[in-house]
């Protein structure tokens, strides 16, 4: 049986708080088989007690890791979800703004790196060409694996440690090459994607054939770019800052995912 490691990392904020809970109350509820893995919960620098305890209580473990470098956007810290030490085959590392609502165990492979295709695609493909080419690297011939997104991440044991170190050296790269010329200017605009920047780069460095997982994965509660979803059953809802005062996710007017979103609010 495959051992799965499922994690994320969080800061300690309230924000976060809910974002972590929601995510592992969700995956016990929804996820079959997935409430078998180990699950871990990072937090940079410090956590709540509270907070620690209630997830200690729904079986998830808790671990405090330290920020890289203060010049790093802090998107990259996810990147200390590679570094931790545990035995297991996959490694499945989920952005925590992410409520589960399926069973996705069919999903993993323990032989490829699987990925969610990139909806928000914030350079052209020009400009693309000019990232890849500045690193020396051969851009990918699909369009769809050009631009990695890093909210879902299922990693085969076997390439964790030697993406970890490319993935946060080409992060460094990234971020001091800011800002350097007219390109550079353009894609200092976009920090926030440094980590998405900077996982393209290494899967192309390394050369690593990733599957890209179904559209199920990426369904995004912003009905601006997700309207083509209104029929599909998601495995996993992205649900970034579109929450409720009262901390419940907003329905999207899509007919199928917000039934989803319905059964996840029931148990928040």
């Amino acid at each position: 049986m495959t051992k799965l490691l499922i994690t994320c990392v969080a800061e300690n904020n309230p924000e976060f708080h809910f974002r972590v809970i929601t995510l592992f109350k969700t995956l016990k509820e929804f996820g079959g088989n997935l409430a078998n893995a180990k699950l871990l919960a990072n937090f940079v620098n410090n956590i709540d007690r509270k907070i620690s305890n209630q997830l200690k209580s729904m079986g998830v473990s808790v671990r405090i890791v330290k920020p890289y470098h203060k010049k790093l956007q802090r998107h990259c810290n996810k990147i200390r979800m590679l570094e931790i030490d545990e035995d297991y085959d996959v490694l499945i590392a989920l952005d925590c703004d992410t409520a589960i609502t399926r069973d996705f165990s069919s999903e993993i492979s323990t032989n490829s790196i699987r990925r969610c295709d990139s909806l928000l695609d914030p350079l052209e493909i020009h400009e693309w060409e000019y990232l890849y080419k500045y690193f020396n690297l051969t851009m990918p011939l699909n369009e769809n694996e050009i631009h990695a997104n890093s909210a879902v991440l299922f990693i085969p044991k076997k390439y964790v440690k030697d993406l970890k170190d490319i993935w946060l050296y080409y992060s460094y790269l990234v971020n001091d090459s800011f800002f350097s010329n007219d390109y550079w200017k353009k894609f200092g605009q976009y920090k926030y994607y440094t980590d998405q920047f900077a996982l393209s780069l290494a899967l192309a460095n390394q050369n690593i054939k990733v599957n890209l997982l179904p559209a199920e994965f990426n369904i995004h509660i912003n009905g601006s770019y997700s309207s083509w979803a209104d029929q599909l059953h998601p495995y996993i809802l992205s649900y970034h800052h579109n929450i409720t005062d009262d901390w419940k996710l907003k329905t999207t007017g899509m007919s199928v995912p917000d039934k989803y979103i319905k059964e996840v609010n029931n148990i928040l």
